[in-house]
């Protein structure tokens, strides 16, 4: 988690033209040095303050204008999110690409030692990804000038052992900091004698690995038993319908009745149907649906309607109108069994495709569509997770620019395949600081 921050100091310093000049070095030279102008610092910290509107409630903390607040508590999370997360959107057309392009490969590859699971196959692609970031950093921001050398820290360093540190003790989350720090505050919590807190709190420490332990090894003496809320419909593998849901029901119109008959096929009539709010998905993350969230000030929202899923083998995205529960004849009903079935759908309002031009040029960081008119029905289960997708002034395809949406996804969970090859670099792939060849198989 430290090593996110501190990256985060570093490539800010450099941007806005805060990192220590040399005698024989001249900061108007700095072509990276994009935010040094005050007006455009202020403009970005209010850039990142919009944006984190876009986030959904669970990427927890929303960052704050980065202006305004990088030096009062700016919390480690808020710069994992900015600096991963926001910044290759935001920063797209205002650094010059080739410090752009490198950024994204530094992210890119963070992307992937986030997961919980890690494949073979991604941590070749992080490992010449993370090495091609420092080769490339060295080279246009150090340029092998002594009085620059001051910007290569430790933490650049460190970057490159990401990898070869996972194959040893497994992926970065399961020992980053994050857990101790989370079980050091819960165990504070349940301090509540003021004298010896230090004692207090080691033996409160005690007390919770025996309770885990016993449990551990003997689970049926856990009588906490989770419950769904009242109202909730659980559909299987993990998928929760919950309120809150219509009352009456009703009959689709328009483009939506046009994408259930076509979703359902001729041979079916459309059924009455009603309306849910929320959908739990497997991974913990709950969506929503443009049916409620619109009816709260934008201000009021974090905005949790747009998810992704998978559309015949391939990672789209939409936002979800409403979820409902469609009724249809089950003519392999026994005499004791509902001739009808229940099938679960979301209707969602779709996204275009990805931009190719872009995801190739920024290591598939950069997933920039627009939002269509198209209606579509897809089975709930077909939705992977809940995105953030903000909205962003974009050139595409070297036109005029465009409003587009542009997605991120939460660090952490498992980042999309969007079926583009890394831009790879020759220079410095595959080996380690000191020139050695890393065998990651």
């Amino acid at each position: 988690m430290h090593l996110a921050s501190n990256l985060a100091n570093l490539l800010t310093s450099l941007w806005c033209g805060t990192m220590e000049c040399g005698l024989d070095d001249d900061k108007d030279q700095w072509m990276w040095a994009v935010l040094a102008d005050d007006d455009a610092w202020q403009e970005h910290g209010e850039d990142v303050q919009r944006s984190s509107l876009y986030l959904p409630g669970s990427y927890d903390r929303k960052p704050r204008n980065i202006a305004e607040k990088i030096n009062t508590q700016y919390k480690t999370w808020e710069f994992q999110l900015y600096l991963f997360g926001l910044a290759p959107i935001l920063l797209y057309d205002v650094l010059p690409e080739k410090y752009w392009t490198n950024h994204c490969k530094l992210v890119r590859g963070f992307q992937i030692m986030c997961q919980t699971s890690i494949t073979h196959e991604e941590l070749v692609d992080t490992h010449a990804l993370l090495c091609s970031w420092e080769y490339e950093f060295e080279h246009i921001y150090y340029g092998l000038r002594k009085s620059r050398l001051h910007f290569i820290r430790p933490c650049v360093h460190q970057v490159v052992h990401l990898v070869t540190e996972a194959l040893y003790k497994g992926p970065p989350a399961s020992y980053a900091q994050w857990t101790m720090e989370r079980i050091i505050g819960n165990l504070g919590q349940q301090i509540r004698q003021p004298s010896k807190p230090f004692v207090n709190i080691s033996r409160e420490g005690v007390r919770r690995c025996q309770v885990n332990s016993l449990l551990s090894a003997m689970p049926e003496l856990d009588d906490s038993v989770q419950t769904l809320p009242q109202g909730s419909v659980e559909l299987g593998d993990g998928y929760v319908l919950l309120q809150k849901r219509a009352k009456y029901p009703i009959i689709p119109k328009g483009h939506e009745a046009d994408a259930i008959s076509q979703f359902l096929g001729p041979t079916h009539k459309l059924p009455h149907i009603k309306k849910w709010a929320c959908l739990c998905l497997p991974n913990g993350q709950i969506a929503r649906s443009a049916w409620r969230e619109c009816l709260r000030p934008p201000e009021c929202v974090r905005v949790s309607r747009n998810v992704k899923f998978t559309d015949n083998g391939e990672i789209r995205c939409g936002e979800v109108c409403y979820f409902t529960r469609l009724a249809v004849s089950n003519p392999a009903a026994r005499d004791n069994e509902r001739h009808f079935k229940f099938i679960d759908v979301a209707v969602i309002q779709m996204y275009s495709r990805l931009d190719a031009r872009l995801l190739e040029l920024s290591s598939q960081v950069l997933a920039a569509s627009t939002k269509l008119e198209e209606i579509k029905v897809i089975p709930v289960k077909n939705i992977t997770g809940v995105i953030a997708m903000i909205p962003r002034h974009i050139r595409m395809d070297f036109d005029n620019e465009q409003l587009c949406h542009c997605m991120m996804e939460r660090p952490g969970y498992n980042i999309s395949k969007l079926g583009m090859s890394y831009r790879e670099d020759e220079n410095g792939v595959g080996d380690d600081d000191d020139g050695n060849d890393v065998d990651v198989d």
